[in-house]
């Protein structure tokens, strides 16, 4: 399977993304398009979802290569649960994190289930988290031109006002963990296009 250069993967990959026991490998990088692999392990099932509701800069597709996720889609509504909305600033571009903006309420219309080979597609302004129900989960994420600019936030809900703590993630893989985490990929996948083609 292609991919970038070994060099250009680990500047642009990172173990431990936004929680431990979630890598990002990522296969390729332009402005236009990225696509990049999500490594799901351990105790991450047992979440009740992988990160906070929120939304993103760019639209994407995620396609399952093994195990199984949920995606649930909010909106907010007067009729649902209370959250605090926080503006999340990627330390991957140079931010801060997290910071408190209002509460709000958020419901949540609309949960399912995919698995091997299924996929599902989400604009930037939709809100969404997902959730494991399988240990070693794989997804495969193409993400496409950033629609908000790198300097403005995006936004997270959370049910606190207590913003998760940053330290410890976004972790870099050395040259081993790397090219196991792509072999990992590259065996799941095997057979996969054909399944998805029928």
């Amino acid at each position: 399977m292609e991919h970038a250069p070994i060099e250009a993967m680990l500047e642009n990959s990172y173990r431990n993304f936004h929680v431990k026991g979630f890598d990002y490998l990522c296969l390729f990088r332009t402005p236009e398009w990225t696509r990049k692999v999500y490594f799901f392990e351990g105790d991450l099932t047992r979440l009740p979802e992988i990160v906070n509701p929120h939304d993103h800069r760019y639209d994407f597709d995620t396609t399952v290569i093994t195990g199984a996720i949920s995606n649930s889609y909010y909106s907010e509504d007067p009729a649902g649960d209370v959250y605090e909305e926080f503006e999340w600033r990627t330390p991957l571009l140079g931010g801060d994190g997290f910071l408190w903006k209002r509460e709000t309420r958020l419901l949540e219309e609309q949960r399912f289930v995919l698995r091997r080979g299924q996929s599902y597609r989400m604009t930037t302004d939709q809100l969404h988290t997902i959730r494991m129900h399988a240990d070693r989960t794989i997804i495969l994420l193409d993400q496409w031109a950033d629609k908000v600019p790198a300097e403005l936030p995006t936004r997270t809900f959370m049910h606190t006002k207590s913003a998760p703590q940053t330290t410890g993630l976004y972790d870099r893989f050395t040259a081993d963990q790397l090219m196991a985490r792509l072999s990992q990929y590259e065996e799941a996948a095997v057979g996969l296009n054909d399944m998805v083609a029928a």
